[in-house]
This record gives structure tokens, sequence and C-alpha cells, in this order.
């Protein structure tokens, strides 16, 4: 446009073409062709032809100049090498339909391919003939709307946080988003399985109140088993057992159609940024989950950007009676039984959680939920645990040895139940009674009925007196007289009050008797 502008001007002044094209070192071609188009354009204006547009010609003047393509033929691609790329699309249209969309040849896949068959072509016409074989005209949407209390949709996201010092690590975050009202509601999981997948649709329904009549889904592993066609789709186990219980109907979006729940699809990145781009780090994920949650229930009492008039909590309220009934809580657990190994332990997805020492080779029935595992025999739970999710941990509570250690306490020093115990724990044992370890295991027998607190207090009592003769006798026994203590804190005044109160009720039993109740003064 700048070399434009200098040859009319210069051509407006009197200069002629060739002083034109040395000075600015531009063909006489170009010259004449510019200075052509300004004469004719200009004339038309002048003319005053009413049937002419005036403003399309001066657009047409001041317009920057352009090149004509459309006779350039392409060179280096050959019917061939089009023929080759359209079986590359072609097959990617069947792995679409075998649901494997995430291995379809991308246009320098092609290209790579063209190459080393020895075709002597450029990336960008490779990439200009995948792009004009497909179907480029544009999807159209369909407005939709929802009634009350008909559609929920769910997704997975992920988010990296910072819990209990582990150091960042990514988290789940299930996310259920209304239609009719953009009701968000989110939680966190470790892990994104089965369990997890029910538990949080359980937990959803309690907290709302009822029962979506549907629920929507994409392809995630947790909801569709396996693909039967390009559009149907097999539901998993746990779908089924939520969708049986709680009675609610379930649709899954078309593959790589993320707008079929565009509710959820926003939800997830705006319920992330909003909770956790301020904060990261938490002391559990009990406490991570609670905070996901106030700014859940801050988020749905505040207008919707959309339309002001939409307050999602609001909505919540006109949908209720649109739900299905609420129902108690599923359980949610992986049910198992396993075989207690020699360690006293039983395995659940290569980790390992201890039971009593007593049950060691027999089979006992394990129920696993998302952050805890419990064990029972005989249907009597003889273990809880913290659910972990690395490979091959240990989780073992000395309290589950007991038995086996007062045989074969030499063990107890160097045991994987040691070094799992409480850092303050350990600190007694190393302090007064590595010698003993026998007389340790009776002091953690009193840890376990008293508390730990208590038996702090009653060796920091036992170190004033007798620094040097700690046992668990003596512990046990001071434990015994603060309780007793806690326990009598009655005034004689409040003694005497009972004493009255009690002979008036003895002496109510006796209407007819001439005999009276004589006041006696009892020594306290």
């Amino acid at each position: 446009m700048d070399i434009k502008q200098k040859i009319i001007i210069r051509y407006l002044n009197g200069d002629g073409q060739r002083k034109i094209a040395k000075e600015l070192h531009v063909s006489r071609n170009t010259i004449r062709k510019y200075v052509n188009e300004y004469n004719a354009k200009k004339q038309e204006l002048l003319d005053n032809n009413i049937l002419v547009n005036k403003n399309e010609i001066i657009d047409d003047i001041v317009a920057e100049p352009t090149y004509d393509s459309s006779n350039r033929t392409r060179r280096k691609i050959s019917e061939e090498c089009i023929e080759m790329i359209k079986m590359c699309l072609v097959e990617n249209k069947q792995k679409r339909a075998s649901g494997k969309s995430k291995q379809q040849l991308k246009a320098t896949d092609i290209y790579e391919l063209l190459v080393k068959k020895g075709y002597d072509i450029s990336y960008p016409s490779v990439s200009n003939i995948v792009r004009s074989l497909k179907d480029t005209l544009n999807e159209a949407y369909i407005k939709q709307e929802y009634s009350l209390g008909n559609i929920c949709e769910f997704d997975w996201g992920e988010v990296k946080l910072n819990i209990d010092n582990k150091g960042v690590k990514k988290y789940q975050i299930a996310v259920f988003t209304t239609a009719y009202g953009n009701y968000r509601f989110a939680l966190l999981f470790e892990t994104q399985d089965t369990i997890a997948f029910q538990q949080s649709h359980a937990l959803f329904f309690e907290h709302v109140g009822g029962i979506y009549n549907t629920m929507v889904y994409d392809n995630m592993k947790v909801a569709v088993a396996r693909f039967v066609g390009h559009n149907e789709k097999q539901p998993t186990k746990g779908l089924l057992t939520l969708s049986t219980y709680y009675g609610f109907n379930f649709r899954f979006c078309n593959i790589r159609s993320g707008n079929e729940k565009g509710h959820v699809e926003r939800s997830v990145e705006y319920v992330r940024r909003k909770a956790f781009a301020f904060k990261d780090t938490f002391n559990s994920l009990e406490d991570a989950n609670n905070y996901l949650l106030s700014i859940c229930n801050a988020l749905n009492n505040k207008p919707l950007t959309t339309d002001k008039n939409i307050i999602p909590s609001k909505t919540l309220e006109q949908e209720l009676p649109y739900l299905l009934p609420k129902l108690p809580m599923l359980d949610c657990a992986d049910i198992r039984e396993c075989r207690v190994d020699k360690y006293s332990c039983i395995m659940y997805k290569q980790n390992r959680y201890s039971v009593l020492d007593k049950y060691v080779g027999q089979i006992v029935l394990v129920k696993a939920y998302a952050n805890k595992i419990i064990v029972f025999s005989d249907n009597i739970k003889i273990a809880e645990h913290v659910r972990t999710f690395g490979l091959f941990d240990w989780n073992i509570k000395l309290e589950h040895y007991l038995n086996t250690l007062h045989k074969k306490s030499g063990a107890l020093e160097n045991s994987t139940a040691m070094l799992k115990l409480d850092n303050h724990i350990k600190n007694i044992y190393n302090k007064y009674f590595i010698p003993n370890p026998k007389e340790f295991l009776d002091v953690y027998e009193i840890i376990l009925e008293k508390g730990l607190d208590i038996v702090q207090n009653a060796i920091e009592e036992l170190e004033k007196i007798s620094p040097i003769d700690i046992t668990a006798e003596k512990i046990k026994l001071i434990c015994n007289k603060q309780k007793v203590e806690e326990n009598i804190d009655i005034s004689s005044d409040e003694i005497a009050i009972a004493s009255a109160e009690l002979l008036i009720q003895y002496k109510s039993l006796v209407p007819n008797s001439s005999v009276q109740f004589v006041r006696q003064e009892v020594m306290i």
C-alpha cells in the first residue's frame, strides 16, 4: 500500500513512469497498472453516472493491492499424492468410529509419510490439501430449553495441590452442574476410579436433597465400559449400579463433542480457577473439600453473568419439587474377600493394610471406600485404615501385633509397625523403654485406653518424683488417679441437698405413717 501511494502521488506531481520506476525500484508494468486503475476509477467518479455506486469506487481506489492467484497451478502435488492423502483421511474416520480418535494422523504425520514415500512436497501444501478435503462446513448449534429438575451434567478435571506437606501432586475434581440453573457442586478425590465416581454422585444427591431425572456424561472410562459401533456405548457396572439404585436415566455425549454438556465443561475450568487460583495448600483432603464447598456455595449465591436474574441457589429451590425423591446414601465401596498373609496384612491394589494378628491365614471381607479401608470378620469390624494410593505401601498399626510382640518383644525396635508410630510415642520408647520393650508394650496399651495426652502428663509427674524409675504400673496408677479426681468434683453442699431430696422421696412412699423422718447430720 505504501508503494501504491507513492506511485500515485508522484504521477499526480507530473513524474514520468520511467523516473518513478528508477527511483522506487518498481517494475514499469506495476506502475502502469496502478496508474491506469487510478485513472479509470477517477473517471468513473467524474462521469456522475447515477447507476454507479461511488462508495464502492472510492473503496477500490484506496484498497490495498492484491494479487490474483486463482490461475496458479499446483506444481508438486500430483493426483497420486492427493489419493494418498485421501486414504489417510479415510483411515482417520475409521479410527474415530472405533473409539481411537486420539490415534489419528495429523497433517504433520501425513506430510512425514509422503516425504518417506519420496514425494518432494512442503508441509503447507499438505496442510492446505488436508483442509480442502475435509468437510469445512461450520457446525450449527441448536439452543436448548431445560425443564426443572430434568438434567444435570457431570465431568472430571485435574488440579495440582499440596496437601499435608506431601508436595504438589495431581488430584481429581468431580464437578456437577445443573442444566436449568447452573448450580455447581464439586469434590476432590485422590484418583478417578469407580468408587470415587459413585461416592461423588451419592454425596451430590445428598447435598441437593433429591435426584435429577437425567445425568449426562462424556466418554469417561468410569462411565463407558466399551464402544459398540460409532454411536453406541456400553455403560460400566458402576454407572448401572448408580442408575438402578437412584432411578435416574443417563446419556452419553458424542465423541469429541464437549459442547453437548457445555454447562459442566465450563464449570470445571471456572470452579478450579475460582477455588485454587488463590489457595493451593491444605492440611488434609478434608480441609480442601470443605474449602471447595465454601467456594461453590459462594458462586451459587451470585447471579449468573449471562443473566443477572438467575441465582443458582434460588433455582435449585425451584427444582426440588421436580426431583426424584431422596434415598439413603448408597454404600459406595469395592467389596472383596482377601486372605490375611503371614505379616497379618491384607492386600488391596498393591498396598497392604494390617489387621489383628490372630486372623493370620483367615479369609476376611474388605470394603474399600474412596478414602478408607475397613476390614470385617464374621460381620465384626477388625481394622480400619486411611486408604493410600501409592504402590507397595505398608499401612500398619502397632496395636494389631501386641499379642505377637509380647512373645517376640525383641522384634519391636526394627519393626515396620514401630516406624509407623506417632513421633511422640516413639520418643517415649526411645527415652524410657529401649532396655525393656515389653514394658513399653504395656504403656502403649495404656495410651490406647487413656489417650496420649494423659499418659504424657503422667510421665511428666513421675519425672518430678523419680525420673529414673518410670514403669507402666506407675503410669497406669497416676492415669487412674487423674480420672478419679476429674470425676470427684462435687461440693459438700451439693451432697447435702441431694440427701435432703432423697429423704423427701422416701417420706412420700409412706404418707400414712405416723413416724416422721428425722433429719440427721452426716459427717462427710
